[in-house]
């Protein structure tokens, strides 16, 4: 990391002879680009959120907001690449808010645990959740001491950014297992609902066969699955991406090739958060009241379920 007091004026041109931390201009073109698709996705988030009262969609909101905070900064950078304030914002933003669309796909993962059944998965919903977000948090926190560290230190004439870079890479790697071990119990949550060949989904143990439910409750249930299987991996492929951009260091080839970035971390984000927007979780699946027959007082969870979409589906249309 260049040492911020020695380098030229915030707004000057790229002097290949004093790279910015960057290592490159950051591209105008792809900062307006994804600030309008981060807008664009966050409002849509916004709207499914009020319109459905369903609040816990808004960690899709607060996701996107960081994101397009972050490529903000990174549109203010293209003109002022030495802005030491450019890239700490987006540095900051762009890795912690991926945090928050995991956490969303958490939820997403414990609506389909009570609709299958708890006997789909090892852990709870709320397990699920409460394990992964604190995972989460605290990989976060390791990574902001890193980076703390790795910025204190370059800020010296003779700083070593490698302990701070090390910490990071530490907090990254260890998220990412997380994420790995997080998709595993989602598949298996996923297999865990069909019987192989036989299309036969399972609510609260009991079976439905194809001929027994309308083909709108597999197909939007389906959607919902799939749309969080694209989530995740786009998540798992950012972390692989980031922790071997960091392994290779501050001036490594992967942090001053902007392409790389663009492709494995901006344009992975926007697949993660828009894929429910167009799989919207708010109308393709029923609240966690209407998972249980018991609860609706109708005595068949099955029924209850099917109830649920099934006018959810004749309100759409209305």
């Amino acid at each position: 990391m260049p040492d911020p007091t020695t380098s030229p004026p915030s707004c000057s041109s790229f002097d290949p002879a004093d790279p910015p931390n960057y290592g490159y201009t950051p591209s105008l073109a792809a900062g307006i680009v994804f600030v309008i698709l981060f807008g664009t996705v966050t409002a849509a988030h916004l709207a499914q959120a009020v319109t459905s009262r369903r609040w816990w969609l808004l960690v899709f909101v607060l996701g996107g907001i960081g994101e397009l905070l972050g490529w903000i900064a990174r549109t203010w950078a293209s003109r002022c690449v030495y802005s030491d304030m450019a890239f700490k914002i987006q540095i900051s933003t762009l890795i912690f808010s991926p945090a928050f669309f995991a956490a969303g796909i958490y939820v997403v993962l414990g609506y389909l645990i009570r609709i299958f059944g708890p006997h789909t998965s090892p852990l709870t919903a709320k397990q699920y959740l409460w394990i992964f977000c604190t995972i989460d948090f605290f990989s976060l926190l390791v990574q902001a001491v890193g980076g703390g560290m790795a910025s204190a230190a370059g800020s010296e004439p003779d700083g070593n950014v490698q302990p701070g870079t090390d910490t990071m890479i530490a907090g990254i790697v260890f998220q990412l297992a997380a994420n790995v071990v997080f998709a595993a119990l989602a598949a298996s949550v996923v297999a865990k609902t069909y019987r192989k060949g036989k299309g036969v989904l399972n609510v609260d143990g009991l079976s439905i066969s194809q001929s027994e439910r309308p083909a709108t409750t597999t197909k939007r249930l389906r959607v919902v699955a799939g749309a969080t299987a694209i989530a995740t991996l786009a998540l798992i492929a950012r972390g692989v991406y980031r922790s071997i951009e960091l392994i290779q260091g501050w001036r490594g080839y992967l942090i001053t090739t902007e392409r790389y970035f663009i492709g494995l971390d901006g344009a992975l984000m926007v697949i993660a958060v828009a894929v429910f927007v167009v799989a919207n979780p708010s109308r393709l699946l029923p609240r966690k009241a209407e998972c249980y027959g018991a609860e609706l007082g109708n005595g068949s969870p099955e029924v209850a379920m099917e109830k649920a979409v099934d006018e959810r589906s004749n309100s759409a249309r209305r």
